[in-house]
């Protein structure tokens, strides 16, 4: 168990967050096993700081790299509210398609506590609206097609872009990256540093080119 001591912004008889990973046909594995791998292994020492779940259009499983089939736990009509969504990306163009997800996506935009995405999942954050007159950031591969959404000011070369509420991330292992500090920021560094530890990933977030707006 991974023992952290401070929950900024997280009462001592806190519930766990609800953490929802919306994934998709085709998405990109790391994206969101990443992610979380990392909320999964968050502890307090009152147990997990996170409820971590998978969400997707519907119930049906999806296909992650040509080779891993996926089963998500809800689709979006029955899902649990989340505090946080994680959205990876993959082939994005094909969630981008379905109207009721980029409309769910601006719903829960509106009450979660905080958006993430990572690698091309920030296209659907900025279809859905929730990018508007903030800083992005994705994967090299994509940041052109990111500037076609003229209310987001994109940036190249940062590691993870915070706006307070919406945090973006660059891709694949960047995702990691934007989990660690997101649960640092919720409960603190000594809890992030003790995720990174246990799961023996090199963690050196003074070393990452971020922005941060809060």
């Amino acid at each position: 168990m991974i023992l952290g001591s401070s929950y900024r912004g997280m009462g001592q008889d806190a519930k766990p967050l609800n953490v929802a990973i919306f994934i998709h046909e085709r998405v990109q594995l790391l994206d969101f096993t990443g992610p979380g791998e990392v909320f999964s292994d968050a502890h307090g020492p009152k147990g997990h700081l996170f409820n971590v779940y998978t969400v997707a259009a519907t119930e049906d499983q999806v296909t992650s790299q040509r080779f891993l089939k996926v089963k998500p736990q809800y689709s979006i009509k029955n899902a649990p509210a989340p505090d946080i969504l994680v959205v990876p990306g993959g082939d994005t163009g094909i969630p981008l398609k379905d109207k009721e997800v980029v409309a769910w996506m601006a719903k829960v935009g509106k009450s979660a506590k905080y958006m993430m995405s990572v690698c091309t999942g920030v296209l659907l954050f900025a279809e859905a609206g929730i990018l508007e007159g903030k800083k992005a950031t994705t994967h090299y591969c994509c940041l052109d097609n990111l500037e076609t959404y003229k209310k987001v000011t994109v940036l190249r070369g940062v590691r993870y872009i915070d706006n307070g509420n919406v945090l973006t991330t660059e891709g694949i292992s960047a995702g990691i990256d934007g989990a660690l500090y997101l649960v640092q920021k919720i409960a603190g560094k000594e809890t992030a540093q003790g995720v990174a530890k246990y799961m023996m990933y090199d963690w050196r977030p003074d070393q990452l080119n971020v922005v941060v707006n809060e």
